[in-house]
């Protein structure tokens, strides 16, 4: 996911946008309010369509296919990506404010981490959360916990969701 994503206002004219896709080499950018709240999408493709690009990007913007939350899992993010068109979603938060963008290449990269690498990120996400003596073993990117003790003030649940927002976990099981 890329934390700090480029977004455009809708009344910003086509061409400025354009320019923004092309200076951050990107797809799509989400179209925010003035609340910074997600309202559409401008791609590559909407620019493209357009014969003038001194309209303003209201005019050319996708409606919003999906909106995904930073703990989605990558098994969600397989899903939408499987039956839609496009190239990437915002993230947002609890307010739908962006904090990010997702595309079909983080995904892919993700897939790709063998299971020693994504078995070290996850007993490195365990450490900072000052969770120990639990055992890791990941297989095709299912993570199983054996022992996961969590210290007092830490919620497991939150444990739980940071190892399964690591890139790479499709699943996990903690016993």
């Amino acid at each position: 996911m890329s934390r700090r994503p480029v977004t455009v206002r809708a009344g910003v004219p086509l061409a400025a946008a354009a320019r923004l896709l092309a200076e951050h080499g990107v797809t799509a950018l989400p179209v925010v309010d003035d609340r910074s709240r997600v309202v559409g999408v401008i791609s590559e493709a909407d620019v493209i369509a357009r014969e003038d690009l001194t309209g303003p990007v209201a005019d050319a913007m996708g409606g919003v296919v999906a909106l995904v939350h930073p703990e989605a899992g990558l098994a969600d993010l397989r899903r939408i990506f499987a039956r839609t068109v496009v190239k990437s979603l915002p993230v947002v938060d609890a307010a739908d404010h962006v904090v990010g963008v997702v595309s079909r290449s983080d995904v892919v990269r993700a897939l790709a981490r063998d299971d020693e690498t994504l078995e070290q990120d996850v007993a490195d996400v365990l450490a900072r959360a000052r969770v120990s003596a639990c055992r890791v073993q990941v297989r095709n990117g299912v993570v199983q916990l054996t022992g996961l003790a969590v210290p007092d003030g830490t919620s497991r649940e939150a444990v739980l969701d940071a190892v399964v927002a690591t890139p790479g976990v499709t699943a996990v099981r903690a016993g």
